[in-house]
């Protein structure tokens, strides 16, 4: 018992895959800016992010009363 459907081409281009996930316009023009981008974090960053994540890893609620900058300052 045959189905009906064969493969008549045997040499024809492969399938292209399109990405499984969707995306939209703006999704794919803010990944491509962030890729061609070169982030370098100075050393300040790096102390600050540090600090911050020592601040969050103790599990208390962060202060409101601090003024802007406190738990992290740095250029963007």
């Amino acid at each position: 018992m045959t189905d009906g459907v064969g493969i008549t081409k045997t040499n024809a281009p492969p399938i292209e895959k399109r990405p499984s996930v969707y995306q939209s316009e703006q999704v794919r023009e803010v990944n491509a800016r962030a890729a061609s981008v070169q982030q370098g974090e100075s050393p300040e960053e790096l102390n600050g992010l540090k600090r911050l994540n020592q601040i969050l890893g103790q599990d208390k609620p962060l202060r409101d009363n601090v003024p802007r900058g406190f738990y992290l300052n740095i250029r963007v």
